[in-house]
């Protein structure tokens, strides 16, 4: 029973990784679009030309739109007896105000209120308000000063303010995009955040420039790339080092145990070419990277100069 729980397990993480991974978390989120934005037909053609998923609903603030994230759960349907899938609200929320709107709303002082509406329909916590309003043709603006202070107070009060060139509808789909590419991909960049945060940020296998250390197998490998991360140490060079000093530790303890152990680092030969033997040309390492490396690795005080 332990085994098919454990199996279980592995299959329900390997599942939500694959929910998470770039190029295909995308899949499990959705837009929510309120009722009020069906009169923009232009906008829902061209989000059905594209890969978005979205769903119309009447939604507490008029012309919002939010995002929904499938947590790979089923429940019962309110709908019949079936099971559908579970979705949550992500804290993202979107206002968004036509050109003849945004001047109405400027006219009557109405917009300084749409934080507080929004917060009050939309208070999950750590979410974050955006107010999506189109940037208005100087001729059009009576008093852009007056208009520049209004965006100033939203933003002072806390919302993010997204302005649309013309033409507007495109610009639209183009945020709704970047949004949601962007709130798909955050759990994934989230844990990767965590895992860089602690120190197994030098063993993690998330790029192709570090190295993966597995039940003792990759520390060499990890040696190596440690010691071609310091200046003047090229490939050849780190394989001389390693070739003297097969770990970290042959090398502190060489400079802890032998007084001549700097210049003897100094004086090993490095191959500059693999070609045949009479072709192949040999120098030292050399008494500079030599005490650079006795420094590095032997120095007390942070404010040493390496």
């Amino acid at each position: 029973m332990s085994s098919k729980a454990d199996k279980l397990l592995k299959q329900a993480v390997k599942e939500q990784q694959k929910r998470i991974k770039p190029g295909e978390c995308q899949k499990y989120v959705r837009v929510i679009l309120d009722v009020a934005l069906r009169k923009n037909s232009e906008l829902l053609q061209q989000l059905s030309s594209t890969d978005l998923k979205y769903d119309l609903r009447s939604l507490p603030v008029s012309n919002c739109i939010i995002w929904e994230r499938n947590v790979g759960q089923q429940t019962l349907s309110t709908i019949g007896n079936g099971l559908e899938d579970a979705w949550r609200l992500e804290g993202q929320i979107l206002k968004v105000y036509s050109e003849a709107e945004f001047q109405h709303a400027l006219k009557d002082q109405s917009l300084t209120c749409i934080g507080s509406q929004l917060q009050t329909a939309f208070p999950q916590p750590n979410s974050r308000y955006v107010i999506a309003v189109p940037r208005l043709h100087q001729s059009k603006q009576r008093a852009k000063g007056s208009v520049d202070t209004a965006l100033i107070e939203l933003q002072l009060s806390g919302l993010h303010i997204e302005q649309l060139r013309p033409p507007h509808t495109q610009e639209l789909l183009a945020l709704l995009q970047r949004y949601t590419k962007a709130i798909a991909e955050m759990p994934y960049k989230q844990q990767r955040q965590e895992i860089l945060g602690s120190f197994k940020k030098y063993l993690a296998n998330d790029n192709k420039q570090c190295v993966r250390v597995e039940q003792g197998n990759g520390y060499g490998r990890l040696w190596q790339q440690h010691l071609n991360r310091l200046p003047l140490v090229t490939l050849e060079v780190a394989e001389s080092i390693i070739g003297q000093y097969p770990c970290p530790k042959r090398m502190l303890e060489h400079f802890e145990n032998d007084p001549d152990a700097v210049q003897k680092l100094a004086d090993v030969k490095i191959k500059r070419s693999n070609g045949p033997a009479p072709l192949q040309t040999e120098r030292r390492i050399g008494n500079v990277l030599s005490s650079k490396l006795y420094n590095l690795y032997n120095a007390r005080d942070p404010n040493t100069l390496i």
